[in-house]
């Protein structure tokens, strides 16, 4: 199975709005990488930031989310050789500090995908590919991750 990386923006549809279609797509997402994927602790860094603004009463269960994920997910660390890579990373391909950060998380624990609608759609960034799990024509893509 290829090792899939997730972003923010997916456990924030999965928690925050679970019964929109977003939220219903972001958990089968979950679901789907749970096995051996990838949620560097950067994401999560992002998602309790937009909780504790967003749903300040929710803080407590977010928190409590985030321990879950850390079990069942790889949870790279942001290091000094991480934050050396997202620098080349954000040089090479124009990206923001913390989405490149994510990116090299994400890339030193395996990952070949990285699930966000926040990045373009299809880049390869020199082996992690970004796919956009709300675009109806990567639905192909997800089955064919599924079987890998």
């Amino acid at each position: 199975m290829i090792r899939i990386a997730l972003d923010s923006n997916i456990l924030i549809y999965a928690e925050v709005e679970p019964e929109t279609e977003k939220g219903r797509r972001a958990a089968e997402i979950i679901l789907l990488a749970a096995q051996n994927g990838v949620i560097p602790v950067q994401v999560f860094g992002e998602f309790l930031r937009f909780v504790q603004r967003r749903a300040p009463a929710a803080f407590a269960s977010a928190c409590a989310q985030v321990d879950v994920y850390s079990s069942l997910f790889v949870t790279p660390a942001t290091s000094d050789e991480i934050l050396s890579l997202a620098m080349a990373i954000a040089e090479a391909h124009g990206l923001q500090m913390w989405d490149a950060v994510i990116c090299a998380a994400a890339e030193r624990a395996g990952a070949r995908v990285l699930v966000t609608e926040d990045l373009q759609d299809g880049r390869d960034l020199g082996g992690l590919r970004i796919l956009n799990p709300f675009n109806p024509a990567n639905d192909a893509a997800f089955a064919g991750l599924v079987a890998s």
